[in-house]
């Protein structure tokens, strides 16, 4: 016996032909390892004994057996077995030791296999980890210079227990990187296997390892910065090459399906990515306060995102989503993408104090925008700068939007054209549909805004609101050249706008109407017509003269006044009012009435006018000395005297050719009626019914 152990042997031994033959059995019934080592000859067994030596320094060994066999011209073989228990064992030199271990151990031929039933390992952070399971094998003892050695882990523990033992030499799977151990709450259980040479001083590429497992209850705020993740749960896997947990959870309130992947190796970069799919709605709007007005997004879509975290670096994230499942509205410039309708939305930029979006692109419903956006600090939109926003053929600008709090953001429409004949700017709320919510304030300042076809304001600039309708005050250059201001009032399917100059003249020069109009005050009312990109308007212009203006030298012309053509090349025809009534297409002025009075001269009109090519279609009467002329005229129309004299007008505005009837000067003001001819069909209506063919057919010409 030896303390309280007991040792029983049995065996035998044969001298025969080949030599002698041996046979040894024993079996000890409890010994301490300090026991069993001195009775283990030094020779024997050297790996095993020195893994004993070594690994296994307290505890209680129990139920030992071993044999030996030895033949001539043989290696001995040996075989033994024992179990351990409340043992304190070192399965890996840069690992903390398994305490409470309990297990078998055993030796046969060349393989030592030690297993755990029962044993935990107390990491440095988030407690112990229960080992039951692990084992420990040498798979040939004969080798005696770096044997490899093979650790079969199962383990059960808090997460950031099993990362911080992840983390220690050689391993070091977070060292360099911008996560701490505690990345995230859970509970894990873990499988796997690490190979590894039996040596000291490791290096991390000459252990090769595989993990599995899974993580339950868990929850991060370091994975997404700023917000908590949490998965009821998660799958765990890992290797020599990286680290990766996976599965379905919420980013917040978000439902979200994320993956993180941290690479390892010498050569790995020490960044890691989460990336995934997130749910895109409202809610995500309020929980990353991405600063978007209240209603601008509805419905649910999801999104494709990854979040790189790197040393020393705020976080990038990335997203790419098609957009489909919801609904985007910007009421400011009538923008709306239907739920049902694809888009494309990507945009990468970095997370932390404050959330810069380096680079945002929007593609749906007509719209196609490029920008970069900065949030505040506290939250919300600080700075949204597109330097590109095409809005389908009638917008092409710069837009930026500055963020105002809870209050809606400032629209900048900056640089540019904006096409009014083909716009939808402010129609989604002009009719009240948009006039009740909470809208800020517009400012733009445009290269150009497209009236008609031949009629634009060059750096038109403007201050405009949306609340209750697009309205607001502007100003810009007619072509060009003559500046107007302007206002712009919210109406039933768009804005209507008045239009005011001091020099109404230029006005007419610069659109292309009337080239040889001076001075004047110029006033125009444009409001909307049923017919997209077409407006009904009223105009008046008081104190305004005419000069060299061929249209009416060859109207004057027509009836012989010498003194009044020799005003209009002289100093110009003084008109003291001009009122008109007319339908304002892309290429087309359809003259419903108009009236041009003054002292010397009387002028009626109606008619169509081709502006891109000047062609004239106009009828009217003509009056001179209107001043005296018009002393009676109460049942006339304006512009028309008592003696007045029809006209027909066609040809150009520079070359026209003019038909007057001169039986019409003698036919009572209140019967002239039956000179004209039909009124002129406005574009979007029906036309009217066919009058009987005017007395001015075959009438005299002049030109």
């Amino acid at each position: 016996g030896l303390g309280e152990s007991a040792i029983l042997l049995s065996g035998q031994m044969d001298a025969r032909n080949d030599g002698w033959h041996l046979s040894l059995d024993g079996d000890v019934s409890r010994i301490t390892p300090d026991h069993l080592l001195s009775i283990w000859p030094e020779g024997a067994a050297v790996k095993p004994r020195q893994w004993v030596s070594k690994n296994l320094p307290s505890g209680l060994l129990r139920d030992i057996n071993f044999a030996v066999r030895l033949r001539p011209h043989q290696k001995p073989v040996l075989a033994a077995d024992f179990d351990f228990q409340d043992s304190t064992v070192h399965f890996m030199r840069s690992m903390p030791p398994v305490t409470g271990a309990a297990g078998h151990a055993s030796l046969f031929g060349n393989r030592f296999v030690v297993s755990a039933s029962a044993g935990q390992i107390v990491a440095e952070q988030g407690g112990s980890i229960d080992v039951t399971g692990t084992s420990f094998i040498i798979p040939d003892i004969s080798i005696r210079k770096e044997a490899p050695g093979i650790v079969r882990v199962a383990g059960t523990g808090p997460v950031t227990a099993v990362m911080s033992l992840l983390n220690r030499p050689p391993l070091s799977v977070l060292k360099g990187t911008p996560l701490p151990v505690d990345l995230a709450r859970g509970q894990t259980n873990v499988a796997g296997t690490i190979s590894l040479p039996l040596k000291s001083r490791l290096k991390f590429d000459e252990i090769n390892f595989h993990l599995t497992g899974g993580v339950s209850t868990v929850s991060s705020d370091v994975l997404v910065p700023g917000h908590v993740m949490v998965a009821e749960d998660l799958e765990l896997s890992g290797d020599d090459t990286q680290i990766i947990l996976s599965g379905q959870g919420f980013i917040d309130d978000i439902p979200a399906s994320v993956r993180w992947r941290q690479p390892l190796g010498r050569d790995a970069r020490k960044a890691s990515r989460v990336e995934g799919t997130v749910e895109l709605s409202q809610k995500t709007v309020e929980t990353f306060q991405i600063g978007l007005p209240d209603g601008s997004v509805s419905g649910v879509g999801s999104g494709q995102f990854s979040l790189d975290l790197a040393p020393g670096q705020a976080p990038l994230l990335q997203l790419e989503s098609d957009l489909r499942g919801l609904r985007l509205s910007l009421p400011e410039i009538g923008w709306l993408k239907p739920a049902e309708a694809d888009g494309f939305l990507q945009l990468s930029g970095t997370l932390g104090t404050q959330a810069r979006i380096e680079k945002l692109s929007l593609k749906g419903a007509g719209l196609t925008a490029t920008g970069t956006v900065l949030t505040r600090v506290e939250g919300g939109l600080e700075r949204a700068l597109f330097s590109s926003v095409r809005m389908g053929n009638w917008l092409d600008a710069r837009v930026e939007m500055i963020g105002r709090g809870s209050a809606a953001p400032v629209i900048r429409l900056q640089g540019g054209t904006l096409d009014m004949r083909r716009a939808d700017f402010g129609a989604s709320s002009a009719g009240g549909s948009g006039g009740g919510g909470s809208s800020g304030p517009i400012d733009v300042r445009l290269d150009r805004l497209q009236v008609t076809d031949t009629i634009a304001l060059s750096d038109f600039t403007g201050a405009f609101q949306t609340t209750g309708g697009m309205q607001g005050d502007f100003a810009g250059l007619v072509n060009g050249q003559t500046r107007v201001t302007g206002s712009m009032i919210p109406q039933p399917g768009g804005s209507a706008f008045r239009i005011r100059s001091d020099d109404a003249g230029g006005v007419f020069r610069s659109s292309g109407i009337l080239r040889q109009g001076q001075g004047g005050d110029f006033n125009l009312t444009l409001v909307p017509d049923k017919q997209p990109g077409q407006f009904r308007g009223q105009l008046r212009v008081t104190d305004t003269k005419v000069k060299d203006a061929p249209a009416i030298a060859a109207l004057i012309n027509s009836i012989s006044l010498i003194g009044l053509l020799d005003e209009l090349s002289g100093q110009g025809i003084q008109f003291t009012e001009v009122d008109a009534k007319f339908v304002l297409g892309p290429s087309r002025l359809t003259l419903v009435s108009s009236s041009a009075v003054g002292p010397s001269i009387g002028i009626s009109m109606d008619g169509v006018y081709e502006v891109p090519t000047g062609q004239l279609n106009m009828q009217g009467v003509i009056s001179p000395v209107y001043l005296l002329n018009s002393i009676g005229s109460v049942l006339t129309r304006k512009g028309e005297g008592v003696l007045g004299f029809s006209y027909t007008l066609r040809g150009t505005s520079d070359e026209p050719s003019v038909s007057v009837n001169p039986l019409s000067a003698l036919a009572p003001g209140i019967l002239r009626e039956i000179f004209r001819a039909p009124p002129p069909t406005v574009p979007g209506e029906e036309p009217k019914e066919e009058r009987s063919p005017s007395w001015s057919d075959g009438a005299a010409t002049g030109r």
